[in-house]
Parts: structure tokens; sequence; C-alpha cells
């Protein structure tokens, strides 16, 4: 360090001393003089902005809980996934799923080989260039945060030579790109593509019309990434086939029948077949396929027709045809696709129809169904099932084994496995700095089924500080025999105990940063860029309603909010919205119709009973995630 550094690090600790004495805030800026990065090229700055290691640290690995799933043609051993959640607490758990070697390719390798998203593009804030436009800056930092998360453990999910695909607008594809240069390298960046889809222009007075999407594209590392070059389908648009378009076929083929022997350039291909065949072509032997124009980076591809039959009602779905190209180009058939903010379902019902492995999801209860019928509608599908992460269902911890039930309870709180024993008692591992121990259902009964104060006491008379000045107990609700949450012999003890319980009876310590799984009211809020942090478990809410003439109306809606651990009920206003199957057969809920909150007027709606064949199902959702489900068959 020379002396004009440690004059300049001494004023700005002056300035800042200065600063607190008289209760004023320091300067931000001086965070960057006085810890400077490591890294000395350009990014991109931010009030908020955590480091790769907090990102990871910090992030809670929700387990996943099978919650229903559909046995389709027979498949290779892999089930194909949807995860009904926040998807950074999901892609911390899939990172531990591919430590373990739960995430591989067909080839084997480990890692999802292409990722494709297309996150909220942050469109609403009305960014300006006055003072008012302060709070809309803070939203897009913010923003910017959110996505920036997702993208590094989206980049720990992947194969070593995997792509991913990140699709945006105008809004904030500048600001990402930096960020994506940051997390993946620059030199890792591949292409900007211009998707340019065609719409109805209309009339603009002070600028172009807005016609395209920029989906930018990294590789995950140095390594070569799979990538295969795309042709547009078009052999007119091939110079080849103007070149010899009286010699191909109706497969746009020449082959060793009929083919311009006297063409010079021609006999080139000729030469090449000899050479990998060692031998001279014969009549049925393709010498020349085209297949169109060698597609560029521009995607001229039309955006879903409202009256294509893949069009499903969910906004901002994107067309298939874009998806079949960013597959072919950048997987291989068994290859893990992977499309963590799942909404139509075009990536997971694309990569079906390719014969990929595919893992999607989405924090919308509407996502979800609109993506689970989407893949039963596809002929031969293949198994795939759906997953819980962060709202669980309690009664299905139940049939867990006793390992299933500790591996689970450890993972719901973060714990980092590390069983060892410590004078003669069994701990499972850690959580921060203190010690874990878990008991099972099985193991309580073994015991005489309950933790009492004796309990913990004798713990501490036999461990004494031997496990740490923290110690947590996880067990289930309703087996621990008193109401405390912590107990430290009433500050006698160097050691304080810890309960937490599962489901829920939890100490403000560890849910006062838990965020709800908020559900969209209206079509507006289905892509909102939501954060969901912690887990919580089912609890359907109390609904009555009746349905007469062609209305159906909601006469009570109870839901229960978790407000800092506790529990309490809430009215319509907790009311997301109603998803129909008007020919349920009983088993699979096959979405018909969805009306949000906001179509509801006085709790009522219009409703069609003559579209009901058999019986319809109903599915009440509340905005916490949670549904009540009835059947009608058409009668009061």
């Amino acid at each position: 360090m020379n002396e004009e550094r440690k004059e300049q690090l001494l004023r700005l600790l002056e300035e800042a001393r200065r600063a607190v004495c008289a209760g004023e805030e320091i300067n931000t800026e001086y965070a960057r003089i006085l810890f400077p990065p490591k890294r000395r090229e350009y990014e991109l700055t931010y009030y908020g902005k955590e480091s790769r290691e907090q990102i990871i640290s910090r992030t809670y690995a929700a387990p996943l809980q099978e919650e229903r799933r559909f046995v389709g043609a027979e498949g290779d051993g892999w089930c194909n996934r949807l995860i009904f959640g926040d998807n950074l607490q999901a892609l911390k758990s899939l990172i531990e799923m591919k430590k373990l070697g739960g995430l591989k390719n067909a080839d084997g390798s480990d890692g999802v080989r292409l990722v494709y998203i297309d996150p909220p593009f942050a469109s609403k804030q009305d960014f300006t260039n006055d003072e008012r436009a302060y709070s809309d800056k803070i939203k897009g930092a913010e923003f910017l945060e959110w996505l920036r998360r997702r993208l590094v453990l989206i980049r720990e999910v992947m194969a070593d030579n995997g792509s991913v695909f990140v699709h945006l607008d105008w809004h904030k594809v500048h600001y990402i790109k930096v960020l994506l240069d940051e997390i993946f390298g620059e030199g890792n960046f591949r292409n900007e593509i211009i998707w340019h889809y065609g719409t109805y222009v209309g009339n603009t007075k002070n600028n172009f019309p807005r016609k395209h999407d920029s989906i930018l594209v990294y590789g995950k590392s140095n390594e070569e990434r799979v990538f295969f070059p795309q042709r547009d389908g078009s052999p007119e648009n091939d110079a080849n086939y103007k070149r010899w378009m009286n010699y191909f076929n109706d497969n746009n083929e020449i082959t060793g029948a009929d083919y311009p022997s006297d063409d010079s350039k021609f006999d080139g291909y000729v030469k090449r077949f000899i050479r990998e065949n060692g031998r001279q072509p014969q009549a049925d032997d393709v010498l020349l396929r085209v297949d169109g124009k060698l597609v560029d980076s521009v995607w001229e591809i039309q955006s879903v027709n409202p009256m294509a039959k893949e069009k499903n009602g969910y906004p901002t779905q994107k067309p298939e045809e874009l998806l079949e190209r960013i597959i072919a180009s950048s997987s291989m058939e068994g290859d893990l696709v992977m499309d963590c903010f799942g909404g139509s379902g075009t990536t997971a019902a694309v990569a079906e129809k390719m014969g990929r492995r595919w893992i999607t999801g989405d924090i919308g209860k509407l996502s979800i169904y609109t993506i689970q019928k989407r893949i039963l509608g596809i002929g031969g599908y293949r198994t795939f099932a759906v997953y819980n992460a962060g709202l669980y269902d309690n009664a299905k911890l139940n049939a867990f084994d006793e390992d299933q039930w500790r591996r689970f309870a450890m993972s719901l709180w973060d714990v980092e496995a590390d069983e060892r024993v410590i004078r003669g008692i069994r701990f499972d591992g850690w959580k921060e700095s203190g010690s874990v121990k878990v008991y099972t259902p099985q193991e309580l009964d073994r015991i005489g089924g309950l933790i009492t104060e004796e309990t913990v006491r004798e713990l501490y008379r036999r461990l004494g500080s031997s496990a740490g000045s923290e110690v947590y107990m996880i067990a289930p609700r309703g087996k621990f025999a008193f109401a405390s949450d912590e107990l430290d012999g009433d500050g006698e003890w160097d050691v304080t105990f810890y309960f937490l319980r599962i489901p829920n009876s939890m100490t403000e310590r560890f849910t006062d940063s838990f965020k709800a799984q908020l559900q969209a009211s209206d079509t507006d809020s289905v892509n909102d860029a939501v954060d969901a942090v912690g887990f919580d478990f089912i609890r359907p809410p109390r609904v009555t309603y009746e349905i007469s003439g062609h209305s159906l109306k909601i006469l009570s809606f109870q839901a229960q909010a978790r407000i800092k651990g506790n529990y309490e009920f809430v009215g319509m206003e907790a009311f997301s919205m109603l998803l129909v199957d008007y020919s349920y057969d009983g088993v699979t809920f096959i979405m018909d119709e969805v009306y949000y909150h906001d179509a509801f007027r006085d709790n009522e709606i219009s409703f069609a009973p003559e579209r009901i064949a058999g019986q319809a199902m109903l599915i009440f959702i509340d905005k916490f995630g949670n549904e009540y489900k009835t059947t009608y068959n058409g009668k009061a």
C-alpha cells in the first residue's frame, strides 16, 4: 500500500466517523474505495448486490416432495419433473441432486445440458429521467438482484458443456447482459439472438414499433458446448437447391439415380461419398440433401396465433417453433432441458416431443395446471411427476420411513449433514454453528413418544457444552410436551436448546424472513417477479359456494396466513382464482377454465353448468397456493 492510498483511506474513515457521530448514514460510495473488488474489470453495481458465495450459502434448499405422478410410456428410468414453488429454492435442491448424481444426461454426464428461461421483463415500472422515478430505479435494482440470484444458481446446475438462453425484452436486456458477463464470463458469451415476431404494428408517433425480443446465449465454461447449426427448413432458400432444382426428389434429396454428373461443383459431393463409404454411389444413395438456408442470429418466427392449436390462453406464451430451434441447436436426444420459469409450458412440451428429459416449474398454480394439461395432451408422453418445493403436505410425511423423514427434516431446515456421536448421543448435522439432533416419529415411539423438559435436562447433564453452545432438536409437532421454543435452564446453562417442529410451530428467529408463495389474482400479475423464501405446510381454505342458474357465488372463503410463524384466518381478500374441469373423470384434473379474483363481482361470476359432462371439479386456490377441491355434477 503506497502513501497516497493510506492518506485516502484515513481521510474516508475520518469522514465516516464524523457522519456516524452526527447521526448520519455513511456515503455508500465509500464501500467501493475502502473495499475494492478483487476483480478489476467493469461490473454492474447497485445496492443490495450479494456475492456468489452469499447467494449459494444463504439460499434454502427446499426439498422436493412428490405430489402426484402420471405414468406414461416406458422410458429410461428418468422421471420428468414439474415443480411448484420458488425456483430459487428449487434450484438449490437441484444443485444438491446434481452433486449426488441425480441429474444425468443420456450420455451419463452430470448437469442440465440446456437451460431456457423467459423471466419477467420488469416492464411495469415507468422509468423516466426525473427525481420521481427514484422509487422505480430501486425496484429496477431489486429486480436485477432477484434475477441474478437465480442465474448464479442456474450456472451451478448446468453441465460443463451446457448452454443457457435468457429471453428478455428492451426493458432490462442491457443490464442483464452485464450481469451474465459477470456470472458466466464475457468470453463465454455466444450469441445475441433477435427474435422478430410478426404482430400488428399499429401507429406510433414517437418511436419505431418495438417488434423483437433478445435472447442472450452463454456457455457455462470454456469447454466446447453442445451445438448444432440449424437450417430454416425452406429448401428454396438454399443456393444449391436453386442451382440443381431439377435433380431434387420430393424429399429434397439428390441421389445416385440422377445427379448432375457433368457439374464440377457437384463432383465434390460424389468424391466425398466415395471417400466416406469406400465405393461408388448406388441409385438409392443420398449424395446431397438440403433443408434451407443456414440460420443466423435474427429469427423470423411468428408469435402464437390466437387461433393456433397450441394456444392455451396463458399470458406470454411463446411459440413451439422458437423452442424447437433452441432445443435442436443445443441439446441431443436424452439430454436434460430445464426451464425454471415454466409459464405456459412450451419448453417442457417441446422437450417432450423431441425426446429430451425435462425439468420445469413455476411459482404459480395456474402455470402448474396449464403445463400438466399440456403434457397429458401429448400422445405417448413419458412418465412425469408434480413436486412441491416450499409448500408441503404433512400427511405424506407419515408414509416416510425413518431415513426419508430424517433427510426431509434436515433439508427443510437447511441442515448440513454430518452424522456423529457425542457422549453416546447421535447427532445428525449442523445448522449454522449449532449441533442438530433429529427425532424421527419412529425413534420417538421407541423412547416413549414425547420430548419433555426432563428429556432436555437429561441431555444437558450428559452433554454439557461438548456439542456446542447451541443445540437444535427437530421433531414432529405435538411430540414436544411443552410450548417453549428454546430452553437454557433459566439462564444457568451454557447451552441453549432450540426446538424446531414439523409442521410449523416455529420461532420468529427462523421464520421472520419467510415469504409466502403468493398467487395471481388477475392476468396482469400472473408473471410477477415473486420471492417466496422458506417453507410452509398445506392448509386448505374453507369454502362454501352455490351454483344457481348461470352463476356461481362464493358464500364464504377462509384461508390461513402465516404471520411471523403464527397463523390467522383471512377472508375473500385471500382468494386468488378458481380453476374448473368441466368433464372430470374422477382421477385426473384437466383444466378447462380459470376465473381470477378480479373477475368476481360481489363474489359472483357467470357459470355455464350446461358445459358439465358427467361431473365437474372445482379448485378454489388461495393466494398462498393452498387448494380446496370439490366436485359438482350439475345439480344443486
